[in-house]
C-alpha cells in the first residue's frame, strides 16, 4: 500500500499546483483597478536605477517591489510573470504543510488543506494581482510551518520576512509567542523565535531608517495611520467577504467537535486574531482577508478530517465522508465559476485604443500623469515615463496630506514635457479642488471603461 500512497500523495500536488495555475492564466490580462500597475511601474523605475523611498513614494516595506524589480529585470514587462509573484509562492508554500500531512499519516487531511485553500474565492482573486498580501501569505505559511515543526528560529526568520513585505503580517507572531509562554518546554523556544523575527524585521528596518530616515518611516508606517476612513461600513465589507467565502469560514467551527491540541487551538486564536484586528483597519480593503485564510483552511481541514475520522471505520464512515466530498466539490465549483466570471469583466476594455491615441499623438520623451493605476500601465504600454515619477496618486495620499494638489498641479505646470493629463472619473479627480486646475486644458480623448470614463487631457495640443 505503501508505494501506492506514495502515487498518491505526488499526483494530488502535481494535480492541485497544475490545476491552480491553470485558473490563475484566467487573470493573465490587464485591469485598471487596483495597485498592481503602480507597483508595475515602480519595478521599471528600480530596474533603471531609481530607488524607493528616495525617488519616489512607496508605501509598504521593500520585499514586495524588490521581488517585481528582480523580475521586471530578468522578463521585463511580462505581465504573467509579474503576475505570478502573487500565485506561485502561495502555491509553493502549500505543499510543505500538505506534505507534513502525509508525514503525520493524515494524508486526508492535506488533501482538503489543498483544496480548501487553493480552491476558496478569495485566495483565487487576491493570487492574481502582486499587491504583496498574497507574498506575505506564502511567508506567514512558511512561518506556520516551521512553528508546527518546532524550528522557532526558522519560524521566526519567515514572520520577519512577511512583515517585511506587509506590515499587515505582525499579528501572526503573537500567537507563537503566547503558546511558547504558555507550555513550559516551550519557553526555551520564545527567545529563538524572537531572535528570527529581529534578525530580518529589525535588521531591515533598521537600515531602511538609517538610509532614508523620514522618508521611509512616513509612507510605510505613518501613511497608513494618517488615511482617510472609508465610507462603507466595515461590518458590510465583512459581511459581504464572508458570503463569497462561506465554506473556509464554516469549517473552523467543526473544531468544536474534534480532539484539541495546544497547536490547532493556536493555529485557530491565529485565524481569529487577524478576523478581529482587520475589523479595526479603516480603510480596509478585502484583499487583506488573504491574511486569516491559510490558518483557517489548516484548522478547517483538520477539523473536518476529524469530523470524519469520529465516526467508525468501514461502512459507517462512507456517508460523512462522501458528504463531505460533495460540500467541497459544490463550493469549490461555485468558487471557481466566480473567479472566473469576476476576470472575464475586470479586464482594460478600450487597452488599444487608449495606447494608440497615445503612441500616435505624442513623442518618445513626452510625460504622462494622472490616475493611480491607469497611468502607470500606460506608460509601460507606450514607453513613455511618469512626470515627477510620481506613480502613486492615491487620493489617500493627498487626502493624508502627504502630497498637495495644488503644489503638484504647478510643478506640472512647469514641466515642459508634460503632454497628457490621464484621469479615470471618480470622487477625487472629478473633485472641484482637481477640475480647477484641469481647467486650464480642454479634453483630447474619453475612453468609456466599467470603472469610470478615462478622460485624456492634451497639455501641449499645439503641438
Amino acid at each position: 500500500m505503501k508505494p501506492r500512497l506514495n502515487l498518491l500523495k505526488w499526483t494530488v500536488l502535481f494535480l492541485a499546483g497544475a490545476g491552480f495555475l491553470w485558473l490563475k492564466r484566467y487573470g493573465f490580462h490587464f485591469t485598471v483597478g487596483g495597485d498592481e500597475n503602480t507597483y508595475y511601474y515602480m519595478a521599471r523605475l528600480m530596474s533603471e536605477g531609481k530607488l524607493f523611498y528616495r525617488d519616489f513614494f512607496y508605501a509598504h516595506p521593500p520585499l514586495n517591489l524588490l521581488v517585481l524589480t528582480l523580475v521586471y529585470r530578468v522578463f521585463g514587462f511580462h505581465l504573467a510573470a509579474l503576475k505570478l509573484t502573487a500565485s506561485l509562492p502561495v502555491l509553493v508554500a502549500a505543499a510543505p504543510l500538505y506534505l507534513r500531512f502525509w508525514r503525520k499519516n493524515q494524508g486526508g487531511s492535506g488533501i482538503l488543506f489543498l483544496v480548501i485553500l487553493l480552491l476558496n474565492y478569495e485566495l483565487l482573486k487576491v493570487t492574481t494581482h502582486p499587491f504583496g498580501v498574497s507574498l506575505a501569505a506564502a511567508f506567514l505559511m512558511a512561518s506556520l510551518y516551521c512553528f508546527l515543526e518546532d524550528r522557532p528560529l526558522a519560524a521566526g526568520i519567515f514572520w520577519g520576512v512577511a512583515s517585511v513585505t506587509g506590515l499587515y503580517a505582525l499579528p501572526w507572531g503573537a500567537v507563537p509567542v503566547v503558546y511558547y509562554l504558555l507550555s513550559g518546554a516551550g519557553r526555551r523556544l520564545l527567545p529563538k523565535f524572537i531572535l528570527g523575527f529581529l534578525l530580518v524585521f529589525g535588521t531591515v528596518n533598521a537600515a531602511c531608517l538609517l538610509l532614508f530616515q523620514e522618508s521611509y518611516y512616513t509612507p510605510v508606517y505613518l501613511y497608513h495611520l494618517l488615511k482617510p476612513s472609508s465610507p462603507e461600513a466595515i461590518s458590510d465589507l465583512y459581511i459581504r467577504t464572508l458570503r463569497r467565502n462561506v465554506l473556509i469560514f464554516f469549517l473552523p467551527f467543526l473544531y468544536a467537535w474534534v480532539p484539541k491540541t495546544g497547536k490547532k487551538t493556536a493555529i485557530l486564536a491565529a485565524a481569529l486574531l487577524y478576523l478581529v484586528i482587520l475589523g479595526g483597519i479603516n480603510p480596509l480593503f478585502t484583499q487583506y482577508f488573504m491574511l486569516p485564510i491559510p490558518f483557517l483552511a489548516w484548522i478547517g481541514a483538520v477539523s473536518l478530517a476529524g469530523v470524519i475520522r469520529s465516526f467508525p471505520s468501514g461502512a459507517r464512515r462512507w456517508p460523512p465522508a462522501a458528504a463531505a466530498l460533495v460540500l467541497l466539490a459544490v463550493f469549490s465549483g461555485d468558487n471557481i465559476a466566480r473567479y472566473i466570471q469576476r476576470e472575464k469583466i475586470i479586464g482594460f476594455v478600450t487597452e488599444e485604443p487608449c495606447r494608440r491615441f497615445i503612441v500616435e499623438n505624442s513623442r518618445p520623451g513626452d510625460l504622462l500623469f494622472g490616475h493611480v493605476t491607469t497611468v502607470p500601465l500606460l506608460a509601460l504600454l507606450t514607453g513613455r515615463e511618469i512626470a515627477l515619477d510620481m506613480v502613486d496618486t492615491n487620493h489617500m495620499r493627498f487626502r493624508a496630506g502627504l502630497a498637495d494638489i495644488d503644489q503638484t498641479m504647478e510643478k506640472l505646470r512647469n514641466e515642459p514635457r508634460l503632454k497628457f493629463i490621464i484621469i479615470q472619473e471618480n470622487r477625487f479627480w472629478t473633485s472641484p479642488e482637481v477640475e480647477s486646475h484641469l481647467a486650464r486644458w480642454s479634453p483630447a480623448a474619453y475612453f468609456d471603461e466599467p470603472r469610470g470614463r478615462i478622460v485624456i487631457y492634451d497639455c501641449r495640443p499645439e503641438q
